[in-house]
């Protein structure tokens, strides 16, 4: 009777709750050209510091995420018309830089025939910096990718929504935003344009 009329009631002071907010989020990613083992796309903590932002004037945006969790790289490479193979590879390459260490550890799936495209899921080495929380301005790599043109890449991912009033003006180029707007920017926006994300608005 007395837990009823608890839960009727509510209680006498404010419960505790956790102000900060944190989306899991997986974004779909299209290569408008190749990238090769030898010159791959380079992912780091500054990709996810730019990759979700609203843009403060035409030529400059803000990213909106304090911290991150990459969860999953899945990856799908289309059959060349000749039906040469071609090859998907995501390769978490334990980097050195401080906090950044981890086992290195290479994923690569190659086509095979008409029907069997290139296909590969990873997640990031366990006990690995890059397996936990990163701070998205600690500037460290977390992984390169090797794909053909038009693969597909899905990142699955975790973000904290910077929430002590700072800002951290995104690293890559802006042009033609409109103020107040959020972007997805595209996977590799740090230095280039190669991989825009699918059917979301992108600067």
């Amino acid at each position: 009777m007395q837990k009823q009329r608890s839960l009727r009631m509510g209680i006498s002071h404010p419960p505790q709750f956790q102000p900060t907010i944190t989306v899991s989020k997986r974004l779909r990613f299209k290569a408008t050209a190749a990238a090769t083992s030898a010159a791959p796309t380079v992912l780091d903590t500054s990709t996810f510091a730019d990759l979700w932002c609203v843009a403060a004037t035409t030529t400059s945006a803000y990213g909106l995420a304090s911290h991150a969790r990459l969860r999953k790289i899945e990856m799908w490479g289309p059959m060349a018309s000749d039906l040469v193979p071609v090859t998907v590879q995501v390769d978490w390459t334990g980097s050195t830089t401080v906090g950044g260490s981890g086992r290195s550890n290479r994923v690569s799936d190659t086509s095979m025939g008409a029907s069997e495209p290139a296909h590969l899921a990873s997640k990031p080495p366990p006990n690995s910096q890059v397996f936990q929380w990163f701070d998205v301005s600690s500037g460290f790599q977390i992984c390169t990718l090797a794909y053909p043109a038009g693969a597909i890449i899905d990142v699955t991912y975790d973000l904290v929504v910077r929430d002590d009033g700072s800002a951290q003006a995104v690293q890559g180029a802006v042009a033609g935003a409109t103020v107040g707007a959020n972007y997805v920017r595209s996977l590799d926006s740090v230095t280039g344009s190669n991989l825009p994300p699918v059917s979301l608005a992108t600067i």
